[in-house]
């Protein structure tokens, strides 16, 4: 038997909207209903739409855009095999972006083990159990968020403005990346026990464990890449 998993309330929200989008409730270029309309629909908060939202377009299906409201991106249902299709025609890109992340995130992993508060590392610790949580929800969009809050956590705990401002935008292309590689068989479990490692190198304050950390977490994510390639997951 399968093991029964709760639902939460704003993953029901996610396919609610998700599932209008793809019956071309509401067709690829046009403005989703505001959030307070999305509220009364729903029968929910505005916490939990803003969450949904936030999840939906990191999944790809909405763009958020300030001042504006929410626009649909895409309509196509991510399974496997379109997984498989956009690694093999991203991949050139994502190995370049690997690369550059290996460079970066060592360094700012290393200055935020010498620089990080014991309320910073603390919050990074939360930032896992959420993401433990979800997880255990199976909900893939909530991780591909919560995954880009916990390295943008380690980037602040570097206290280096310059490198926030490069993780930013290293965030914004790795969006797509992170939900499909998550969406990969077996990924979310790899990253739950490399991201352990990393929170406790920082909390032991050695630099040189937490580099060595990071960098084979993220050539875990890279072998993810290729097994998807070679269609072994």
């Amino acid at each position: 038997m399968k093991e029964i998993k709760r639902i939460s309330v704003t993953t029901q929200v996610i396919d609610s909207i998700r599932e209008s989008i793809m019956n071309g409730t509401y067709p690829i270029g046009t403005k989703l209903p505001a959030e307070i309309q999305l509220c009364k629909m729903l029968s929910v908060s505005r916490s939990t739409v803003r969450e949904a939202m936030r999840s939906l377009q990191a999944e790809g299906y909405v763009e958020l855009i300030s001042g504006k409201g929410a626009f649909v991106r895409d309509n196509q249902s991510h399974d496997y095999d379109a997984i498989r299709s956009w690694f093999i025609e991203s991949a050139p890109t994502l190995k370049d972006t690997t690369d550059v992340r290996e460079a970066l995130e060592t360094v700012q992993v290393r200055m935020a083990v010498s620089r990080a508060t014991d309320e910073e590392v603390a919050q990074l610790e939360v930032i896992h159990q959420h993401f433990i949580s979800q997880n255990s929800q199976a909900n893939v969009a909530a991780l591909a968020a919560l995954d880009e809050e916990f390295h943008t956590q380690i980037c602040k705990m570097s206290h280096n403005p310059l490198l926030l401002k490069i993780n930013e935008l290293l965030a914004m292309e790795l969006k797509r990346y992170r939900l499909m590689s998550i969406s990969v068989k077996t990924s979310s479990e790899n990253t739950i026990r490399e991201h352990e490692l990393i929170i406790t190198a920082l909390k032991e304050r050695d630099s040189q464990k937490a580099a060595a950390y990071m960098l084979a977490h993220l050539g875990s994510s890279l072998a993810d890449i290729n097994k998807v390639l070679e269609g072994q997951s």
